[in-house]
């Protein structure tokens, strides 16, 4: 049997694998704060933008976040109705606020971290 041969029967299970890899739904990916859309507000898993990202909703009132937030952003500009978020640290927007942004601003570390936000404009 030949190198050649030898490399190609080692390699086609590598090869078919990444293949298939490539077709499965994808998962939430890591994020920075140049990904988070212009006119969104968006929250991080982990501080300084990093982790998975989730956008949030403006003006949808108090909502529990899809996993406690550590950084947050507001990427709407300065024309137009204002929006903002304020994070707690409890559920149902309890308790003292632990940050919030407002039109073009954003919160590189929300501590203790948020669990729930209201989201108004």
């Amino acid at each position: 049997m030949s190198i050649r041969r030898s490399l190609r029967r080692a390699c086609a299970p590598v090869l078919l694998g990444a293949l298939l890899l490539s077709f499965l739904p994808g998962t939430a990916h890591a994020a920075g704060i140049t990904d988070c859309p212009r006119g969104s507000i968006c929250g991080w898993s982990g501080e300084r933008y990093t982790g998975t990202m989730t956008q949030l909703r403006a003006g949808a009132g108090c909502v529990q976040t899809p996993f406690p937030i550590r950084s947050a952003a507001n990427t709407f500009g300065p024309i137009g109705i204002p929006a903002v978020a304020i994070f707690y640290a409890l559920p149902g927007c309890a308790g003292p606020s632990v940050g919030s942004v407002g039109q073009s601003s954003s919160l590189p570390v929300v501590s203790p971290p948020a669990i729930s936000a209201m989201l108004v404009w």
